[in-house]
Order: structure tokens, then C-alpha cells, then sequence
């Protein structure tokens, strides 16, 4: 069905705080997940798969979100530097500036005399022709950028989330004891859930039809998943868990 101009809608503000989260989330379901699943391969204990869950997922949700943090920080900084230097070039080279503002509009098939006036009209505007240097030089877009602090709590808020739906199943087979492998196939199933959940989810933003945003993310899952458990069992034949002390 054709959508209808005022249902079309422009995402790509939300865009870094998405990635966020679903990268969080990801990074939980998959990460947190395979550990916990390839600990259940080798141990075949709810009890050992549930505290080296919970250790994956506080040592990942501090390491993501640091991660995201200075990243995003770094990103910000080489950014804003880039627009000081462009700053300093129309204070003190303004006719280059000029020049390039020239060039920029008939590329856009605008002919030398319009190109000229529009950027002597600019150039009164010093603020206006940063932003215009920033959209066509630098192919910097500032107001899209997060705050780099409140990027990493999401990730690593998100990435505790996302560690802890795959051991909730293994919680409740320790404290409550209803079995291991009904523990370990609701563990699967919850990952499956919620990647298709956030699969959806995903193409309010990416245009791709809601099966294959689930099917992506759930196919995608599966191979670490599967991975993890089959690496784990491997381990355990060459290395039992009775070896432990």
C-alpha cells in the first residue's frame, strides 16, 4: 500500500540511539547468550551456566558501555576539531571559502553568477556558511550526534538486559530445580523471541519487510548460539566437567 505524505517519516535523528540499543541488546542475546550456552554444552548445570552468565554480563556491560563511551567520544572530538579548523578558514581565508561555496552549487547545475551571489549572500552569515561547510567539505551532520555518556549507559544498560533474558530459564531450574533441559530450550526459545522482537522493530528504521528483519536477526543468532553449545559439548568430551575442582 502506497504510504501517504504525512506518514512518511525520517529517522536518521534517532539513528546513533537505536544503534545503540539494538547493538546493546545484540550484544547480550548473542554474546552473553553463546557463553552461557556453551557453558551449559560443557557443564550440563544450571548453577555453572547461571554465574558465568551473570560474570559475562556485568564484565561485557562494563566493557561495551566504556567502549561505546570513548568511541563515540573520540568520534566527536576528531568532528569538532575538523569544524574549528574550517571556522579559522573563514575567518582568515574567506575568499576560498568563497570558492569552494561557489563550487559546491554548480556542481548542483546552479550557474557561476547565481553561485557567486548566493554565496556573497552566505558569507554575511558566518554561522550559515560553517553549517554549509560542515554539510558539503566535511560531510559532518553534528545535530545527529548523542552525548557520548548517555550513549554508553544505554549500551551497557541494554547489553544487561540482553544478558540476562538467556539466563533466566537456568535461574529458575537452580533455585526452583524443574529440569536442565527444559531450562536450556526456554533459554533458546527467549533469544529467538526477542531477536525477532527487536528483528521488527529494527525496520521502523531499516525499510526491510518485518520477516526478514526478524529472520536476519534470529538466523544470524542462531549460528553463534548453535556454535557456542556444539564448541562447549566438544570441550567437554576432551575435558570433563568432573575434571574441575
Amino acid at each position: 500500500m502506497e504510504e501517504k505524505p504525512d506518514q512518511i517519516q525520517h529517522r536518521t535523528g534517532e539513528a546513533d540511539v537505536f544503534r545503540t540499543k539494538v547493538f546493546g541488546i545484540q550484544d547480550g542475546l548473542i554474546g552473553v547468550g553463546s557463553i552461557a550456552l556453551g557453558a551449559a554444552g560443557f557443564s550440563h548445570s544450571s548453577l555453572i551456566v547461571l554465574v558465568t552468565g551473570l560474570i559475562a554480563t556485568v564484565a561485557q556491560a562494563f566493557s561495551m558501555g566504556i567502549g561505546e563511551f570513548i568511541s563515540t567520544r573520540v568520534r566527536m572530538q576528531v568532528f569538532q576539531n575538523e569544524i574549528r579548523k574550517e571556522s579559522y578558514e573563514i575567518d582568515n581565508f574567506p575568499e576560498k571559502e568563497r570558492e569552494e561555496l561557489i563550487s559546491f552549487y554548480e556542481s548542483k547545475g546552479i550557474s557561476r553568477d547565481e553561485s557567486s551571489k548566493i554565496a556573497d549572500i552566505l558569507l554575511k552569515n558566518k554561522g550559515v556558511v560553517l553549517n554549509e561547510m560542515m554539510i558539503h567539505e566535511l560531510k559532518i551532520f553534528p545535530e545527529e550526534f548523542e552525548a557520548p555518556a548517555k550513549l554508553g549507559l544505554l549500551m551497557a544498560l541494554y547489553l544487561v538486559i540482553g544478558g540476562l533474558i538467556p539466563l533466566i530459564p537456568f535461574g529458575l531450574d537452580t533455585y526452583l530445580g524443574f529440569n536442565f533441559q527444559y531450562a536450556l530450550l526456554s533459554s533458546g526459545l527467549l533469544i529467538v523471541i526477542t531477536l525477532s522482537f527487536f528483528g521488527i522493530l529494527s525496520t521502523k528504521y531499516t525499510g526491510l519487510p518485518k520477516w526478514r528483519g526478524a529472520f536476519e536477526q534470529v538466523s544470524t543468532g542462531l549460528i553463534a548460539l548453535v556454535g557456542s553449545y556444539v564448541a562447549g559439548y566438544l570441550i567437554s568430551l576432551f575435558m570433563p566437567a568432573n575434571f574441575l575442582p
